[in-house]
């Protein structure tokens, strides 16, 4: 039973609102790790592709989280008793958060070569989004009409390519993306300019290792 529940807006899908209650569980585990008195939000309903619930930032800020893509491994790790592991080519940078308050991580994305965007960094996202802004910028052309389905529901949007994408000394060519006007919403909501989503298309490329203690992230390639 959640104690203390009170009644919040939230931002879902497209930067809308949705209602939340937040209360507080006595503890939350994930495998051997537990965080106690987490802070949880509630909400009628999520989409079943996501599941019955999201893990945080309140929960994930302890830890070194590892993703390991190729190997379907998630490992989160106590900062001291992190080891490291550079047994593949990485680029390495600060963790970089929209604002305290709304700690979506940001990070840095040279597009087809040309301009350096701010991208949403989603572990949750399946596929990679791009702005109107940015589409039209470099010229990627329709291919398909899509959707992009969250928490706050669905929004339209269309599919194409990029020619490149480069993250820190990381490149990936020809990478199907989703064009959608989801941003301007998002912008306004956290306050920080933000031109496109890192989905799990091109994240499970990597090993990712996300330090929140040390604030540093690492993508380690993994060639397919």
């Amino acid at each position: 039973m959640l104690q203390n529940v009170e009644a919040k807006e939230a931002m879902g899908a497209g930067g809308r609102g949705i209602s939340v209650r937040v209360g507080q569980a006595r503890s939350i585990s994930v495998g051997g790790s537990e965080v106690e008195n987490a802070k949880v939000g509630i909400v009628k309903t999520l989409p079943k592709c996501i599941g019955q619930g999201v893990i945080g930032h309140d929960f994930l800020r302890k830890y070194v989280l590892t993703i390991d893509y190729r190997h379907n491994k998630l490992t989160f790790a106590e900062p001291e008793e992190y080891r490291g592991d550079d047994q593949f080519p990485h680029t390495s940078m600060p963790l970089r958060l929209a604002r305290p308050d709304r700690p979506l991580i940001l990070v840095d994305v040279l597009v087809n070569a040309r301009k350096t965007y701010p991208f949403i960094l989603d572990t949750g996202a399946s596929q990679t989004v791009v702005s109107p802004l940015l589409a039209g910028q470099m010229g990627i052309l329709s291919t398909r009409e899509d959707a992009i389905i969250g928490a706050g529901g669905v929004v339209g949007s269309f599919a194409g390519r990029l020619k490149s994408l480069r993250i820190g000394d990381a490149s990936l060519g020809g990478v199907p993306v989703i064009v959608s006007d989801i941003f301007s919403q998002l912008i306004q909501a956290v306050g920080t300019d933000m031109d496109g989503i890192l989905g799990y298309n091109v994240l499970r490329r990597f090993k990712l290792i996300i330090d929140y203690p040390n604030a540093r992230i690492q993508f380690q390639f993994q060639k397919e």
